[in-house]
């Protein structure tokens, strides 16, 4: 069998080989590699307005409505702005997260949201923010995990997040980079909330009540609650209620038609104030909060209901000022009475607790943020990688095509073989090899040696 020797290809050819090794081995060993910024890979941008830093008369004027989303983000990737794009608007919040398109820049966001809106661009100078990059990757991941929110830790965001992602993935915006993106940030934000407090302790004196009388009664599915009053505090409370598995409300306020509008909400009941006496029996835990300046649920009633009260421990919480509920109540067996003074102290324990979930959050946020860049970074050697592959596949090919020869010959399966893997080893080492062997500086030599036993763990064959 005729002995095989790899062919010397051109000088260009070595000379395009030396230059792209030896640029990898200076980034490889000058550079770490987890700080290389990106080269190839198109930039992600952020650009938006919240209620940090807009009024609502600001952020109303470019608030995407649910019906002109999908037109928006068709009209970015049309006019080019973007190849990719997702558009989170909420009340507290509009922000526009691209990736690609051309001569992306604040001022090119800033005039399409405006003409989008049909506003004046200088209405919003002032009020804007801007990013790239990282940075951009950390405010959504701050978003998503409620540290941007006016509440630290609201959990609503990230479903506001989740239902943009949506509308982006339904009208074909969100391509690889933000598909990638938006699944690395809900990934995130279960891990904020499985491994910090940010969203568990109560903030509001609402939430309070309500994780109060769940810790109290040991969970609240199946309890049974009654409303006294039908104002704004009410209804938060009772939304709050109906989220932790409470379904049957009582409703008693001195104005029918509000009562029975609060009712309806909650598919309660609506009752009169006389009746509050008798509803006590069948209910777990009162809430009352009226514009009465005298109390309204007495000592003397309650005690005559709890002689009788087959229910066990009755829970009151009383958030009004002036006190809706005798404060002599509190002495009463089985109850359990709470004002708006115990709520606030719980509230602001609560805070406190969310801050340090927040201080434990940044971190969680700042090691994802690092590994998604190092993720999109890698994309700049994808080309280098096909390239490399196509070289060694054409070389494949034509050992293949020239060994078949030997097979159709009827020479031995097993020596053509040998002579294959031999061969095909010498052709795709040649060049490589030819370079190393050409006089340069001893420090671009070195630096060549460094990056093979990189690429191809010779350090490690060694040991």
């Amino acid at each position: 069998m005729p002995s095989y020797s790899g062919s010397t290809k051109n000088s260009r050819h070595n000379n395009c080989w030396r230059y792209g090794l030896q640029s990898w081995a200076w980034s490889a060993t000058i550079q770490p590699l987890h700080r290389r910024s990106a080269g190839t890979v198109a930039a992600i941008f952020c650009f938006g307005l919240s209620h940090h830093t807009a009024p609502i008369a600001v952020r109303e004027k470019v608030a995407f409505s649910p019906e002109s989303l999908a037109v928006a983000h068709r009209d970015l990737l049309d006019q080019g702005i973007a190849k990719e794009a997702l558009i989170v608007s909420t009340c507290n919040r509009t922000e526009i997260y691209v990736h690609g398109g051309h001569g992306l820049n604040r001022q090119a966001l800033q005039n399409w949201l405006c003409a989008f809106h049909q506003v004046d661009p200088r209405s919003l100078d002032g009020h804007v923010y801007y990013s790239s990059d990282a940075e951009a990757v950390r405010h959504l991941f701050r978003v998503a995990c409620g540290l941007d929110s006016m509440i630290i830790g609201e959990p609503q965001i990230l479903g506001q997040v989740k239902d943009a992602y949506q509308i982006a993935a339904d009208c074909a915006s969100a391509g690889p980079v933000l598909n990638r993106l938006l699944h690395w940030t809900f990934r995130v934000a279960k891990r904020v909330r499985s491994e910090t407090a940010i969203g568990s302790a109560p903030v509001s004196v609402a939430y309070a009540a309500v994780s109060l009388a769940k810790q109290l009664l040991g969970g609240l599915e199946g309890r049974s609650v009654l409303l006294i009053g039908a104002g704004d505090t009410i209804e938060l409370v009772a939304t709050h209620l109906r989220e932790h598995g409470v379904s049957t409300f009582a409703v008693a306020n001195r104005s029918p038609e509000r009562g029975e509008q609060l009712a309806s909400k909650f598919a309660g009941n609506a009752h009169a104030l006389e009746m509050i006496p008798s509803l006590l029996h069948e209910v777990d835990v009162v809430v009352s909060c009226t514009a009465s300046t005298q109390p309204i649920v007495s000592r003397e009633a309650v005690s005559a209901v709890m002689a009788q009260r087959e229910r066990g421990d009755l829970m009151l919480v009383d958030l009004a000022v002036p006190r809706d509920i005798a404060p002599e109540v509190e002495s009463i067996e089985k109850c359990y009475l709470y004002t708006l003074d115990d709520l606030n102290d719980i509230a602001q324990a609560g805070m406190r607790a969310r801050r340090e979930g927040a201080a434990a959050a940044e971190r969680i946020i700042a090691d994802e943020v690092s590994q998604f860049q190092q993720w999109r970074e890698s994309l700049d050697v994808v080309p280098a990688i096909r390239r490399l592959r196509d070289h060694v596949e054409e070389r494949r090919q034509d050992e293949v095509r020239r060994f078949q020869h030997y097979l159709d010959q009827g020479q031995d399966p097993h020596a053509v073989l040998d002579a294959f893997s031999k061969a095909l080893i010498n052709k795709v080492l040649h060049d490589p090899i030819a370079t190393l062997r050409q006089p340069c500086q001893e420090a671009t030599n070195e630096s060549l040696v460094a990056a093979l036993d990189i690429l191809f763990h010779l350090s490690d064959a060694e040991g």
